[in-house]
């Protein structure tokens, strides 16, 4: 893709994870008299994904004058953490809150707890169980279909019987499941063998270690899938140690994801609409404050990122204040 093309499908919006919309000032009655409050509890703001979410949310904060609240614990797997500071910021009245849960079934006391107190409640990234339907809005990937995206991405360099390492997240976490889920149907219904399935937890250093062993009981793997970059970091480390060389396609094409995939070290990313996730949560937020009606599912995009188109959107992101 040429650099006229690239950016001709921005404006256009079929790169939606690259696309910058322009963010319009939202009002209501109430919030003329008394700045809108919303509260953003994120699974962390430790990692560059989700500094990405809470940069999209502050953008769209600034431009309609909101009072946002950015919280997050220190890692994804800090459930319980997570949990406490929705309760906590719930005491601070919020007009709103935007939510992505660590575990979703976890959270479900919470955000009833939340929707009795009369504050709507708007998913980012991660939904909710399938049962569970008060919430104002899901804004985020269809993580299925990104996950048949990184196996199709592999299918192009693998063939018929070669073996593959899936790295999930945490137990619980719909969204990572979800993902190699997706890989998972498109590598065996291909021929490819699924050699192991593991959690990772979301993490470089766990992704280092679990591809350390399982590479011990089956050292021929010939491509990964992690749900997340952190973890394709990891495995890469754990397979140049071995002297090996083969695909790996993470999902979210952070920025030390997108150096590796230039230096030819990874072969490609998921990158999610992560920026959109968050702006979109608080125009979104604005307008259940105004009193409109808003889609209860809003797909933020996703695309593949690979050598070809690595550059335009590191280039993209660099202009991102």
């Amino acid at each position: 893709m040429n650099r006229r093309t690239f950016v001709a499908a921005l404006m256009a919006g079929a790169f939606a994870v690259a696309a910058l919309p322009a963010v319009t000032s939202l009002s209501s009655p109430a919030a003329a008299a008394e700045k809108v409050k919303i509260a953003v509890v994120l699974k962390t703001l430790s990692s560059q994904y989700w500094k990405i979410v809470a940069a999209g949310a502050q953008a769209a904060a600034d431009k309609n004058n909101v009072d946002l609240i950015l919280l997050g614990p220190p890692t994804e797997d800090a459930v319980e953490q997570q949990i406490n500071m929705v309760q906590d910021v719930l005491a601070q009245k919020p007009d709103a809150l935007i939510f992505s849960p660590s575990q979703p079934d976890t959270a479900v006391n919470v955000i009833t707890k939340v929707r009795k107190a009369g504050v709507p409640v708007l998913l980012v990234d991660t939904g909710m169980p399938e049962k569970f339907t008060d919430y104002a809005s899901f804004i985020g990937t269809d993580n299925i279909a990104a996950g048949k995206a990184g196996g199709e991405a592999l299918l192009k360099v693998l063939k018929k019987g070669d073996k593959v390492l899936l790295l999930d997240g945490a137990p619980g976490n719909p969204s990572m499941t979800q993902r190699c889920d997706g890989a998972k149907q498109v590598l065996e219904a291909a021929g490819i063998e699924i050699a192991a399935r593991q959690p990772a937890y979301s993490d470089r250093e766990k992704a280092y270690t679990v591809t350390q062993n399982v590479l011990q009981s089956t050292p021929d793997i010939a491509g990964v899938f992690a749900g997340n970059d952190e973890e394709a970091l990891g495995a890469l480390r754990a397979l140049k140690q071995s002297g090996k060389e083969v695909p790996i396609i993470g999902v979210d094409a952070n920025s030390d994801n997108l150096k590796a995939i230039l230096a030819g070290d990874l072969y490609g990313s998921i990158a999610q609409g992560n920026y959109d996730m968050g702006r979109l949560g608080v125009e979104k937020a604005l307008e259940i404050i105004a009193g409109k009606t808003i889609d209860k599912r809003i797909d933020s995009g996703a695309t593949l990122i690979t050598k070809e188109n690595a550059q335009q959107l590191v280039d993209f992101r660099a202009s991102i204040k």
